[in-house]
């Protein structure tokens, strides 16, 4: 496993700054004696762990150069993927002479020599250490032995481009839409599903409404977009005005937002489609399907909803689903709910709502000896309102109506 290659030399450029001192007498850098890694704790192979980053990978022990005059000298541990080190990646740079390097530095040097960031097939790497002057990875005054190991990686993360608006419930906190910057140029693409009428912008980090994001103009405020031949080309601005797509543009694109020349780029791909991802493992978001009752009864949590508001199909494909519930008081004595057929963060996808809603877009039902019905408006958001208390509540999806009857 281990190559001896060890290559003590001298920088010409170093010996001869040296010896052009205008004094004779200063002292000229010469050879240095010894140096070399003197204890080596790498295995023959290394399964890296995303979930413990900080776990140690292996520790280096070595002796340090001795020269005739005082220098300040500084140790690089150091990857490649061949055995004369002809491309290398920097994991560590210590004065010490003893380091542990952890999973992530590793994994993060791994990664330099891999297709993708996302491949974590094992790879044969090469580690040393090696000895530079004044920390200037230029003056390399030894190199010691090197170590051969296979790794294999976990996946690392592309930066990445957060979509915020209508498409996840305006959530500055968590959003499940993102582009990638996969080329390392400050280039974001990636495909995005876009319902009708969406508004939306994007930030480079979460958590800060007033930080970090790039939109259509610089106030807060949503401008109007007019697709040519179903695709839009524009300039972004460092600001928070958002951009709303037509209510007759809904499908899948593929977005490019530049943040070095301030451009974006929207292309019709296709219909639409939820193009939601876990932020954790970059993997397609599972959006439950089925019917649920949203509303205060699950703090109007999508999440929530698919435990604490699922209703039951009656048979297989019959499309008539039931549920009995407790309807809890918001406050003023009654329950808001309308129902969903999915469960993403886009509110207007696979809602069910009330078909003549108030200016506050509620429609109180009046409940007549514990019962009542109602229309359903199909991608309406219109909200039922009812006092609070313990109902059977039925959906029809073949005739779009709802019933609803007070059993407690």
């Amino acid at each position: 496993m281990k190559t001896k290659i060890l290559n003590i030399f001298m920088l010409l450029a170093v010996a001869v700054g040296f010896a052009a001192c205008n004094d004779d007498t200063e002292p000229v850098l010469s050879q240095p004696q010894g140096g070399g890694v003197t204890q080596e704790n790498i295995p023959e192979a290394i399964v890296l762990d995303k979930d413990n980053p900080a776990a140690e990978a292996f520790t280096l022990t070595w002796t340090t150069p001795q020269f005739n005059v005082g220098v300040v000298k500084s140790y690089r541990i150091e990857v490649a993927n061949s055995e004369d080190f002809a491309t290398t990646a920097s994991v560590a740079v210590t004065s010490d002479t003893t380091y542990t390097v952890t999973a992530s530095e590793l994994n993060t040097a791994v990664l330099e020599f891999m297709p993708s960031v996302e491949d974590v097939s094992p790879i044969d790497v090469y580690v040393r250490v090696r000895c530079e002057l004044n920390d200037d990875p230029s003056w390399v005054m030894t190199v010691g032995e090197s170590y051969k190991v296979n790794v294999t990686p976990y996946p690392g993360e592309y930066p990445r481009l957060y979509v915020v608006g209508s498409i996840q419930g305006w959530n500055i906190s968590a959003s499940n839409y993102f582009l990638r910057d996969r080329t390392g140029e400050n280039v974001f693409t990636g495909e995005l599903g876009i319902p009708a009428g969406a508004q939306f912008r994007f930030y480079t980090e979460l958590g800060n409404w007033d930080t970090n994001t790039y939109g259509s103009q610089v106030d807060d405020a949503g401008v109007n977009i007019t697709l040519t031949d179903r695709n839009y080309e524009g300039a972004l601005v460092a600001g928070k005005g958002s951009w709303i797509f037509p209510t007759d543009a809904e499908g899948t694109y593929n977005c490019t937002v530049d943040l070095t020349n301030m451009t974006v780029k929207f292309e019709y791909a296709g219909e639409y489609r939820d193009t939601a991802e876990d932020p954790g493992t970059g993997g397609e978001v599972e959006v439950p399907t089925g019917c649920f009752v949203v509303g205060n009864i699950n703090n109007w949590s999508t999440e929530a909803s698919a435990t604490e508001g699922q209703m039951t199909e009656t048979e297989e494909g019959s499309g008539v689903w039931t549920g009995t519930f407790a309807m809890p008081d918001s406050g003023d004595g009654n329950s808001y709910f309308r129902f969903y057929t999915q469960l993403s963060n886009d509110w207007a996808t696979g809602s069910y709502g009330a078909p003549n809603p108030n200016e506050d877009g509620n429609e109180i039902l009046k409940i007549v000896d514990g019962y009542a019905e109602s229309e359903l408006v199909e991608d309406g958001q219109g909200t039922f309102v009812i006092p609070s208390g313990t109902y059977m509540i039925s959906v029809d999806f073949n005739t779009n109506m709802m019933t609803i009857e007070l059993t407690e």
